[in-house]
């Protein structure tokens, strides 16, 4: 918070004649008390937009099924997410690892490499009864899928690269 300190001589018996200073007429003995009083009000609003900003940030972008096809960054709901235990897709030959990530706050799901990798590989985010998220690893992020409401039953996946595709490495458990 900002502090600002003013004094002002309440003592004083001398007080100054009116000045006119282009069109307004100030009183001396008052500009003080005048001044302290508008620096404590400007204090006090300082402190108030943050408040409500941070409130705002709080905030998900989306939530549940409203977050569908959506960017887990872009909405914020990367900034909670956790790999649930055993969520972490691994193909037998090696490579990158695909993980399932969880949003509390936007109760939502997405897939993403743990790393970046060779754009080669692919990882995809199945979801049961439903069509899966497909995408490619890349050299420079981690790559990942737009989101999937957290009530639908899914598990990551990431494809053996065999130079044919199509066999895919999956976690036993659906999520």
């Amino acid at each position: 918070m900002l502090a600002i300190t003013y004094r002002v001589n309440l003592n004083a018996t001398r007080c100054a004649p009116p000045q006119r200073t282009k069109g307004v007429l100030l009183a001396a003995h008052r500009l003080p008390r005048l001044l302290a009083g508008t620096l404590a009000v400007l204090a006090l609003g300082v402190t108030a937009p943050a408040e409500a900003s941070t409130q705002a940030a709080a905030a998900p972008a989306c939530k549940g099924a409203t977050c569908n096809g959506k960017n887990p960054n872009a909405t914020g709901c990367d900034k909670d997410a956790v790999t649930p235990a055993g969520a972490v897709a691994r193909s037998d030959g090696g490579g990158p690892a695909v993980q399932m990530r969880y949003s509390k706050k936007c109760n939502a799901v997405w897939a993403r490499f743990e790393s970046a990798a060779n754009s080669n590989w692919r990882g995809k985010l199945e979801v049961k009864n439903g069509n899966p998220y497909v995408f490619n690893a890349s050299p420079n992020y981690a790559a990942y899928t737009t989101m999937v409401n957290a009530s639908l039953v899914t598990r990551p996946c990431v494809e053996a690269y065999d130079g044919v595709g199509g066999s895919w490495a999956c976690t036993k458990k659906w999520y």
